[in-house]
């Protein structure tokens, strides 16, 4: 049987992709005879905590630790996984987060793969120097994600840009990383064209970082459009953010929105069925799993050609992509999906096709053919 450990620092909280990946892992395999998987988190509902396989661990979050927390984790997680391995004796031992698995990287004689979702610390490097005390945080955990990488038996990234990335900033070979694309359940989500609008178009904007999600390009694209015709959905930033995000709506003159934090991915299909456009014009995104969602429930799609969100909107094939932090491109790309009707309707079929490569049936078989590779 192959016995796989998965740690995850996020696990019931869905709010980002390495959550939701995580989750549909987890009940993917929970029923697989061959598999005994098992996780590790800190993230549980204490309603639900006694569930088969997941191992929780006593860390929490205070004003005390909170910047020292993520390297308190590298420890903990380190410590926990070596104890499971007394009586769980795992074939292959996986970090959802580069970084939490540096000491085990390179202290385990197991097989060690660690996941990189994103280019945060990367981006940081790039724009250089900043005197501050989370400039050097971030340079720590730039080092911690490098070495972690470099002593991985594999390094898996969701997008062939962050591949490259990867392999530039941190020498790896390329014969190391491996592509594993972030996907959704394809069937739980309801096709509909959008084969006309009425007088008002729902436009919805889904992204815990709003502010690298291009939130202030929209309002302003909005804006120039005439913000009578639209009603805007805002759903995923921060309970704090959400007093800052009403004032800017209503300063824009927008009246018509509806602003809601972190939501479950259940609850989210419901705003992806009755709206007319999907636009997050993010300013930096590994890949971009809303937009899959969007292409899935056959949302136009109208976004920025960075990072991977080209890969899943086959570079602009299924939808529309405009420079970031360019608010005149992207109303023009709004009004162009509004007015040519011929266009969005080819647009969302050809979405349709495209997102089904990200299916988790995929996800599944190509996350485990990357660990056969490496199994003890």
């Amino acid at each position: 049987m192959n016995k796989i450990l998965f740690s995850t620092t996020s696990f019931d909280t869905i709010d980002n992709g390495p959550a939701l990946f995580a989750n549909l892992i987890y009940n993917e395999l929970l029923e697989n005879e061959s598999i005994d998987f098992r996780v590790i988190t800190e993230n549980l509902n204490a309603k639900l905590e006694k569930r088969a396989g997941i191992y929780r661990l006593n860390l929490n979050q205070t004003k005390l630790n909170s910047f020292f927390y993520q390297f308190i984790r590298i420890f903990i997680y380190h410590k926990e996984a070596k104890r499971i391995q007394n009586n769980f004796n795992y074939n292959v031992l996986v970090y959802n987060n580069a970084f939490t698995g540096y000491l085990s990287a390179l202290n385990f004689k197991k097989p060690v793969i660690v996941m990189i979702n994103d280019y945060n610390r990367i981006d940081l490097i790039n724009r250089g120097f900043g005197f501050n005390k989370n400039y050097f945080k971030n340079l720590l955990l730039f080092y911690l994600e490098k070495k972690a990488a470099l002593n991985a038996d594999r390094v898996i990234v969701n997008s062939k840009f962050l591949k490259d990335q990867i392999h530039k900033m941190y020498n790896i070979p390329l014969s190391k990383i491996k592509i594993l694309y972030k996907g959704i359940k394809i069937s739980n989500y309801k096709f509909k064209l959008r084969e006309h609008y009425g007088d008002l178009i729902h436009v919805l904007f889904v992204k815990g970082g709003y502010q690298n999600g291009g939130f202030y390009d929209l309002i302003e694209a909005l804006k120039l459009l005439g913000v009578s015709k639209f009603k805007l959905t805002v759903i995923g930033p921060r309970e704090i953010d959400l007093p800052i995000i009403k004032k800017e709506v209503i300063n824009m003159g927008i009246e018509n929105f509806e602003i809601k934090g972190s939501t479950h991915p259940d609850d989210l299909k419901k705003y992806f069925n009755s709206a007319d456009i999907f636009c997050v014009p993010s300013h930096k995104e590994a890949l971009g799993v809303a937009n899959m969602e969007a292409l899935a429930s056959g949302l136009p799609v109208i976004s920025t050609n960075v990072g991977g969100i080209p890969e899943v909107l086959d570079y602009g094939n299924c939808g529309w992509m405009v420079e970031p932090n360019n608010s005149n491109a992207l109303a023009k790309a709004i009004k162009e999906c509004i007015q040519n009707d011929e266009l969005r309707i080819n647009k969302s079929k050809l979405g349709y096709q495209h997102v089904q490569q990200f299916n988790t049936d995929n996800l599944i078989d190509n996350f485990l053919n990357i660990l056969k590779e490496v199994k003890s």
